[in-house]
């Protein structure tokens, strides 16, 4: 069954739009934080979702962040978070993440994507989970999106204003290696900034921010190792040796930044959030539906414990 929800448009003419989900309207926060509190997104894919319920957590406290940074699914699904719509991922999960046209090899066989790039972010906003550009457009924060630049290896990052309706930047921030297709976005050719960039810690300190409150989608003592591809990875990006080169060195970079991470945490200039309980959802694109409503209500609980301490942090 259809519900529907009106829309105004630039013109000032209204459309009622019918989406197949209850459209769940974006609640201004009551408070963004003081500047100087970042909020710093790992990706993860579908482990992302850990991520969505500490987001949630931080919508019923009414704390927004006036800086946040992520990267892959850390970037997508603080996309609700900005635009105030508490449930809105978990609408995701419980409907849409167990369709093949969400994630499958089958996408991957045709599409050239192992996630349903045009399912995930064109049909799903416009026809089933209501996204409320009104409020995420309003809120007068910085958001910022990383995604691999092809040709330099360096990360490129995305402001706030360059998130349109067609997600293009989110999309490219979300391009895995070998199971997605470069994107091409203004004179970039882009990948996932999960690689380049996976937990960008060192960006939201040269930004100037002191105290970083970070989303992590793996547990405690998770190291990174070594990208076992390589002759397949050579074999794809032969005319793009900077991805190459990237992509072998992922696991140094990856660790290396949880390392700070503790770092900045035991001097009190930062707080983790991740999974505390062992992790079922182990797989980027696992879509059993019972393990990631779990992991969302674990990422929820386990923040909105912590609400108090990240209100209390000094600055």
């Amino acid at each position: 069954m259809f519900t529907g929800l009106f829309i105004q448009d630039k013109s000032g003419s209204v459309s009622l739009t019918r989406y197949t989900q209850t459209p769940i309207q974006g609640k201004a926060p009551e408070k963004i934080l003081q500047k100087g509190y970042a909020l710093v997104c790992e990706g993860g894919g579908t482990r992302g979702f850990y991520s969505a319920g500490v987001f949630d957590a931080f919508i019923d406290a009414g704390i927004l962040f006036p800086y946040i940074i992520g990267v892959s699914a850390g970037a997508a699904n603080a996309l609700s978070y900005v635009s105030g719509q508490k449930g809105r991922n978990r609408q995701l999960v419980e409907k849409y993440v167990a369709n093949p046209k969400y994630v499958s090899k089958r996408n991957l066989f045709f599409h050239r994507s192992l996630f349903g790039m045009d399912f995930v972010f064109h049909e799903v906003p416009q026809k089933h989970v209501f996204f409320d550009w009104d409020l995420f457009s309003k809120q007068e924060i910085e958001f910022l999106t990383g995604a691999l630049d092809c040709e330099t290896g360096q990360t490129v990052w995305f402001n706030k204003s360059d998130i349109t309706p067609g997600f293009d930047v989110v999309i490219a921030s979300c391009s895995i290696p070998l199971l997605s297709r470069i994107v091409k976005f203004r004179s970039y050719k882009l990948l996932d900034g999960g690689i380049s960039s996976p937990v960008p810690i060192e960006k939201s300190i040269s930004d100037g921010n002191t105290f970083h409150v970070i989303v992590l989608t793996r547990n405690q003592g998770y190291q990174k190792t070594v990208f076992k591809h390589e002759k397949i990875l050579k074999l794809f990006y032969r005319k793009y040796p900077k991805v190459i080169d990237v992509v072998m060195k992922r696991h140094e970079v990856y660790n290396s930044q949880i390392a700070m991470c503790l770092q900045l945490e035991k001097e009190g200039r930062a707080l983790i959030i991740r999974p505390e309980k062992p992790l079922k959802v182990n797989d980027s694109a696992d879509r059993n539906i019972q393990n990631l409503l779990e992991l969302y209500d674990e990422g929820y609980d386990e923040a909105k414990a912590k609400i108090d301490i990240i209100l209390k942090a000094r600055l």
